[in-house]
């Protein structure tokens, strides 16, 4: 194996772990609360809130309402058992058990209509309740799913790092230390493989001489445009690295 073909395939190697890594990280941004489930916790929170306010309001008419039941007979006990002997008293007993029978049949009118909101708040709980719970079921699912392709990431990823080890145990330092410094500056793309006379890094076709250079020796080619290793890959056997990890002899 060339000097060029052992870069390459350690440029391979290392956009696998990168394009995992990548897609690892993608998982863990989707492993929150999608925006679907927030505005229907928002929407659950605000039908829950409405519902303890009307709640809250029946149960304080109602008590008033008993307040005003309660006064009203015992006023009219006082008004029938014959001892208010005083008839100004008397007329002012029946003038507010009248002014307490009105205010009664507004505070009964008034819970029956509390009574119909409370139920109603009620039921649009329950539906929000419904509606959030299906959808954290289907976000639950979804993410299940996450989990099971991010641990099959890891694994690949561990498999290419224990590759990855072992091709730079055999590679020379200093092509080593050339691959590490172009790789910084060139988007990790420091072996442009060269097909059909065009360099793959820039897509500028390759001067004929520097080509037959890059076909014919083991030193290091770069092209004249972009700086990158020419790898002559269309023109020499080569087998395409393999990304699916699923069944890498470790």
């Amino acid at each position: 194996m060339s000097r060029v073909s052992q870069l390459y395939e350690l440029q391979e190697v290392d956009s696998g772990m990168e394009s995992r890594v990548a897609r690892m990280r993608q998982i863990d941004a989707q492993m929150v609360d999608s925006p679907e489930v927030l505005s229907a916790k928002s929407a659950h929170d605000e039908a829950v809130a409405l519902l303890a306010d009307a709640q809250a309001h029946l149960k304080r008419i109602s008590h008033e309402t008993e307040e005003v039941s309660t006064r009203l007979r015992t006023q009219e006990k006082r008004l029938y058992d014959g001892k208010i002997k005083n008839p100004k008293e008397l007329w002012q007993v029946q003038e507010e058990i009248t002014h307490l029978k009105e205010r009664l049949k507004d505070d009964e009118e008034a819970v029956l209509q509390a009574m119909m909101n409370a139920e109603e708040a009620e039921a649009v709980a329950g539906a929000r309740r419904g509606e959030l719970d299906n959808l954290c079921k289907e976000l639950e699912q979804y993410q299940v799913g996450l989990i099971e392709e991010k641990d099959k990431l890891l694994s690949q990823a561990k498999v290419l790092q224990v590759k990855r080890q072992k091709m730079v145990m055999e590679l020379p330092a200093s092509d080593l230390q050339a691959y590490e410094r172009l790789r910084r500056g060139k988007a990790g793309v420091v072996v442009a493989p060269v097909r059909g006379g065009l360099c793959g890094g820039c897509h500028v076709a390759v001067p004929a001489n520097i080509l037959r250079a890059a076909r014919s020796g083991n030193n290091f080619v770069y092209c004249p445009s972009c700086g990158r290793i020419l790898y002559p890959i269309g023109e020499v056997r080569f087998e395409e690295f393999n990304h699916d990890l699923d069944n890498v002899g470790r």
